[in-house]
């Protein structure tokens, strides 16, 4: 069984690995501090979990993911930007989707990520004109369901 916090460790692998993702956050987007972030943060990946499922044999944990960079006041850059992050978010779906298959991802195969994964585009959500793409990630991982393992006398 993985835990929220072993996915968080792992999402933070996945942004460390990354070569072009700076930063990495996870819990409620408005606890980012923008501000702080400097221009040397960006772009970033954000996560929240949003809910989990207990079912006979697996644990479900549904995140929202984000990744996100500054544009231009003018916006002259947002349709670049909208394309960095759309990669970029795949590449980290990717690590989730081909766990299963190939040994040469981050995750390990007790990740199964739901397939298909939507993702919407954003733009000026904050003041500096944050943009990028968002995705709800459903990720399955074995859930024992074992008595002898709880902390029970």
């Amino acid at each position: 069984m993985k835990s929220y916090i072993q996915i968080v460790d792992t999402l933070q692998t996945i942004t460390d690995d990354h070569l072009m993702l700076q930063h990495f956050h996870a819990g409620p987007l408005e606890e980012v501090d923008i501000e702080q972030l400097g221009q040397r943060n960006y772009p970033f990946l954000h996560c929240d979990i949003t809910g989990a499922n207990i079912d006979n044999g697996v644990i479900s944990y549904d995140l929202d993911l984000a990744v996100a960079d500054m544009i231009q006041e003018d916006l002259t850059d947002r349709n670049q930007v909208y394309s960095d992050t759309l990669q970029i978010l795949h590449d980290v779906l990717n690590q989730f989707i081909q766990s299963l298959a190939n040994t040469n991802t981050t995750v390990d195969n007790d990740y199964k990520a739901e397939l298909p994964i939507s993702c919407s585009p954003f733009t000026v959500r904050f003041d500096n004109h944050l943009t990028g793409w968002s995705a709800t990630l459903t990720l399955e991982v074995s859930n024992k369901n074992d008595l002898c393992i709880s902390p029970y006398s």
